[in-house]
Protein backbone atom coordinates (compact mmCIF):
# COMPACT_ATOMS: atom_id res chain seq x y z
CA UNK A 1 0.00 0.00 0.00
CA UNK A 2 1.53 3.40 -0.99
CA UNK A 3 2.33 5.95 1.69
CA UNK A 4 1.93 9.72 1.54
CA UNK A 5 4.12 12.01 3.64
CA UNK A 6 3.45 15.67 4.45
CA UNK A 7 6.40 18.07 4.43
CA UNK A 8 6.86 21.67 5.58
CA UNK A 9 9.57 24.22 6.25
CA UNK A 10 10.10 27.63 7.86
CA UNK A 11 13.07 29.98 7.75
CA UNK A 12 13.05 30.62 11.53
CA UNK A 13 12.20 28.56 14.59
CA UNK A 14 9.55 31.07 15.76
CA UNK A 15 7.03 30.46 12.98
CA UNK A 16 4.69 28.10 14.85
CA UNK A 17 1.61 29.53 13.15
CA UNK A 18 3.22 28.87 9.79
CA UNK A 19 3.85 25.25 10.75
CA UNK A 20 0.29 24.74 11.97
CA UNK A 21 -1.13 26.21 8.76
CA UNK A 22 1.07 24.07 6.54
CA UNK A 23 0.37 20.89 8.44
CA UNK A 24 -3.39 21.45 8.57
CA UNK A 25 -3.55 22.10 4.81
CA UNK A 26 -1.55 18.98 4.00
CA UNK A 27 -3.37 16.64 6.35
CA UNK A 28 -6.80 17.90 5.30
CA UNK A 29 -5.91 17.33 1.64
CA UNK A 30 -4.54 13.84 2.32
CA UNK A 31 -7.69 12.88 4.20
CA UNK A 32 -10.01 14.35 1.57
CA UNK A 33 -8.27 13.46 -1.69
CA UNK A 34 -5.69 10.72 -1.20
CA UNK A 35 -7.07 8.35 1.41
CA UNK A 36 -9.71 7.20 -1.06
CA UNK A 37 -6.93 6.38 -3.55
CA UNK A 38 -5.45 3.90 -1.11
CA UNK A 39 -2.68 6.05 0.39
CA UNK A 40 -1.71 5.60 4.03
CA UNK A 41 -0.58 8.69 5.90
CA UNK A 42 3.07 8.33 6.92
CA UNK A 43 3.35 11.45 9.06
CA UNK A 44 4.47 15.07 9.13
CA UNK A 45 8.10 16.11 8.59
CA UNK A 46 9.03 19.74 9.24
CA UNK A 47 12.32 21.59 8.85
CA UNK A 48 12.29 24.49 11.30
CA UNK A 49 14.78 27.37 11.08
CA UNK A 50 16.01 26.15 7.71
CA UNK A 51 16.75 28.30 4.68
CA UNK A 52 14.98 27.43 1.45
CA UNK A 53 18.29 27.87 -0.35
CA UNK A 54 19.53 24.65 1.27
CA UNK A 55 18.75 21.67 -0.99
CA UNK A 56 15.71 19.77 0.18
CA UNK A 57 17.40 16.46 0.84
CA UNK A 58 20.30 18.10 2.70
CA UNK A 59 17.95 19.42 5.39
CA UNK A 60 17.49 17.38 8.57
CA UNK A 61 13.90 16.30 7.94
CA UNK A 62 14.47 16.27 4.19
CA UNK A 63 17.11 13.57 4.63
CA UNK A 64 14.69 11.52 6.70
CA UNK A 65 12.04 11.97 4.03
CA UNK A 66 14.37 10.71 1.31
CA UNK A 67 15.15 7.61 3.35
CA UNK A 68 11.45 6.94 4.02
CA UNK A 69 9.89 7.27 0.57
CA UNK A 70 9.65 4.14 -1.56
CA UNK A 71 8.42 3.52 -5.14
CA UNK A 72 4.76 4.48 -5.45
CA UNK A 73 4.80 6.83 -2.46
CA UNK A 74 3.87 10.50 -2.56
CA UNK A 75 4.95 13.73 -0.82
CA UNK A 76 2.58 16.64 -0.17
CA UNK A 77 3.46 20.21 0.81
CA UNK A 78 1.30 23.29 1.19
CA UNK A 79 3.38 25.80 -0.80
CA UNK A 80 6.06 25.45 -3.42
CA UNK A 81 8.43 27.88 -1.69
CA UNK A 82 8.35 25.69 1.45
CA UNK A 83 10.13 23.02 -0.58
CA UNK A 84 12.37 24.94 -3.00
CA UNK A 85 13.87 28.36 -3.62
CA UNK A 86 15.90 27.55 -6.75
CA UNK A 87 15.24 25.88 -10.09
CA UNK A 88 18.39 23.77 -9.70
CA UNK A 89 17.24 22.25 -6.40
CA UNK A 90 13.72 21.73 -7.74
CA UNK A 91 14.91 20.07 -10.94
CA UNK A 92 17.40 17.83 -9.14
CA UNK A 93 14.86 16.84 -6.50
CA UNK A 94 12.22 16.03 -9.11
CA UNK A 95 14.75 13.95 -11.04
CA UNK A 96 15.72 11.99 -7.93
CA UNK A 97 12.10 11.36 -6.97
CA UNK A 98 11.12 10.41 -10.51
CA UNK A 99 13.89 7.83 -10.65
CA UNK A 100 12.64 6.49 -7.34
CA UNK A 101 9.04 6.49 -8.69
CA UNK A 102 7.89 8.97 -6.06
CA UNK A 103 5.57 11.88 -6.95
CA UNK A 104 4.67 15.05 -5.08
CA UNK A 105 1.78 17.47 -4.82
CA UNK A 106 2.11 21.23 -4.28
CA UNK A 107 -1.28 22.29 -2.92
CA UNK A 108 -0.98 26.01 -3.64
CA UNK A 109 -0.64 25.27 -7.36
CA UNK A 110 -2.82 22.18 -7.60
CA UNK A 111 0.25 20.47 -9.03
CA UNK A 112 0.71 16.69 -9.22
CA UNK A 113 3.99 15.38 -10.67
CA UNK A 114 2.62 11.87 -11.09
CA UNK A 115 1.56 13.03 -14.58
CA UNK A 116 3.81 14.16 -17.48
CA UNK A 117 1.99 17.50 -17.76
CA UNK A 118 2.40 18.02 -14.02
CA UNK A 119 6.16 17.53 -14.26
CA UNK A 120 6.36 19.94 -17.21
CA UNK A 121 4.33 22.63 -15.46
CA UNK A 122 6.40 22.18 -12.31
CA UNK A 123 9.65 22.86 -14.19
CA UNK A 124 8.21 26.02 -15.76
CA UNK A 125 6.83 27.33 -12.48
CA UNK A 126 10.05 26.81 -10.56
CA UNK A 127 11.91 28.72 -13.28
CA UNK A 128 9.55 31.67 -12.79
CA UNK A 129 9.91 31.38 -9.01
CA UNK A 130 13.69 31.71 -9.26
CA UNK A 131 13.27 34.66 -11.63
CA UNK A 132 11.10 36.38 -9.02
CA UNK A 133 13.76 35.85 -6.36
CA UNK A 134 16.36 37.37 -8.72
CA UNK A 135 14.13 40.42 -9.22
CA UNK A 136 13.78 40.85 -5.45
CA UNK A 137 17.56 40.74 -5.04
CA UNK A 138 17.98 43.29 -7.81
CA UNK A 139 15.47 45.65 -6.18
CA UNK A 140 17.27 45.26 -2.86
CA UNK A 141 20.62 46.15 -4.43
CA UNK A 142 19.07 49.17 -6.12
CA UNK A 143 17.56 50.32 -2.82
CA UNK A 144 20.96 50.03 -1.11
CA UNK A 145 22.65 52.00 -3.88
CA UNK A 146 19.99 54.68 -3.51
CA UNK A 147 20.59 54.89 0.25
CA UNK A 148 24.35 55.12 -0.31
CA UNK A 149 23.91 57.92 -2.82
CA UNK A 150 21.67 59.83 -0.37
CA UNK A 151 24.06 59.31 2.53
CA UNK A 152 21.47 57.37 4.50
CA UNK A 153 22.16 54.40 6.82
CA UNK A 154 22.24 50.95 5.29
CA UNK A 155 23.39 47.66 6.74
CA UNK A 156 24.46 47.41 10.37
CA UNK A 157 27.62 49.52 10.43
CA UNK A 158 27.93 53.23 11.12
CA UNK A 159 30.67 55.32 9.47
CA UNK A 160 33.40 56.76 11.65
CA UNK A 161 32.43 60.16 13.04
CA UNK A 162 28.69 59.63 12.71
CA UNK A 163 25.87 58.42 14.92
CA UNK A 164 22.83 56.58 13.60
CA UNK A 165 19.52 58.11 14.69
CA UNK A 166 16.20 56.30 14.27
CA UNK A 167 15.47 52.87 12.83
CA UNK A 168 15.02 51.30 9.42
CA UNK A 169 13.56 53.63 6.78
CA UNK A 170 13.44 56.55 9.24
CA UNK A 171 17.13 56.31 10.15
CA UNK A 172 19.60 59.09 9.40
CA UNK A 173 23.15 60.10 10.37
CA UNK A 174 24.11 62.82 12.82
CA UNK A 175 27.71 63.96 13.49
CA UNK A 176 29.23 62.19 16.49
CA UNK A 177 31.32 64.97 18.01
CA UNK A 178 32.73 62.79 20.79
CA UNK A 179 34.07 60.23 18.33
CA UNK A 180 35.40 62.93 16.02
CA UNK A 181 37.35 64.39 18.94
CA UNK A 182 39.00 60.99 19.41
CA UNK A 183 39.72 60.78 15.68
CA UNK A 184 41.42 64.19 15.86
CA UNK A 185 43.57 62.81 18.68
CA UNK A 186 44.40 59.75 16.55
CA UNK A 187 45.37 61.96 13.60
CA UNK A 188 47.62 64.06 15.86
CA UNK A 189 49.36 60.97 17.24
CA UNK A 190 49.91 59.70 13.71
CA UNK A 191 51.37 63.06 12.70
CA UNK A 192 53.88 62.70 15.52
CA UNK A 193 55.07 59.42 14.00
CA UNK A 194 53.30 56.85 16.17
CA UNK A 195 52.51 53.51 14.56
CA UNK A 196 48.98 52.08 14.46
CA UNK A 197 49.89 49.68 17.27
CA UNK A 198 51.29 52.53 19.38
CA UNK A 199 48.09 54.52 18.87
CA UNK A 200 45.98 51.53 19.90
CA UNK A 201 48.04 51.24 23.08
CA UNK A 202 47.52 54.94 23.84
CA UNK A 203 43.75 54.52 23.40
CA UNK A 204 43.49 51.31 25.41
CA UNK A 205 41.86 53.16 28.33
CA UNK A 206 39.76 55.39 26.04
CA UNK A 207 36.94 53.38 24.49
CA UNK A 208 34.97 54.69 21.54
CA UNK A 209 31.70 56.49 22.36
CA UNK A 210 29.72 53.46 21.25
CA UNK A 211 31.61 51.28 23.72
CA UNK A 212 33.92 49.34 21.42
CA UNK A 213 37.67 49.43 21.90
CA UNK A 214 39.91 50.85 19.19
CA UNK A 215 42.01 48.39 17.18
CA UNK A 216 44.36 48.54 14.18
CA UNK A 217 41.54 48.33 11.64
CA UNK A 218 39.32 50.96 13.24
CA UNK A 219 42.27 53.29 13.78
CA UNK A 220 43.23 52.92 10.10
CA UNK A 221 39.61 53.57 9.10
CA UNK A 222 39.45 56.59 11.41
CA UNK A 223 42.54 58.09 9.74
CA UNK A 224 40.97 57.64 6.31
CA UNK A 225 37.71 59.17 7.52
CA UNK A 226 39.64 62.14 8.91
CA UNK A 227 41.54 62.63 5.67
CA UNK A 228 38.39 62.42 3.55
CA UNK A 229 36.32 64.72 5.76
CA UNK A 230 34.13 62.07 7.48
CA UNK A 231 32.23 60.75 4.44
CA UNK A 232 28.89 59.01 5.02
CA UNK A 233 30.23 55.70 3.82
CA UNK A 234 32.15 52.85 5.37
CA UNK A 235 35.66 53.89 4.44
CA UNK A 236 37.08 50.62 5.71
CA UNK A 237 34.97 48.60 3.27
CA UNK A 238 36.70 48.10 -0.08
CA UNK A 239 33.36 47.16 -1.66
CA UNK A 240 32.05 50.69 -1.04
CA UNK A 241 34.07 53.44 -2.74
CA UNK A 242 31.19 55.78 -3.62
CA UNK A 243 31.85 59.30 -2.26
CA UNK A 244 29.12 61.34 -0.62
CA UNK A 245 28.59 65.03 -0.25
Amino acid sequence: MPIVYAYGRASTGRQTITEDAQRSACEEYIKRALAADGYTYGGWLYDSATSGTKPMFERDEGRKLWALVQPGDKIVWAKLDRAFRSVIDAAQTMQLLTHKDVSFNSLDLGLDTSTPIGRCVFTILTAFAELEVAFVRQRTREALRSKKAAGLPYGRCTPIGWRRIGKRNNAYFQPDLAERAQVEQIAALRTHGLSLDDIVQRLRTTPRPRGRAWNRNTVRTALRAHTEGYPKRYVGDRRSRMPFA
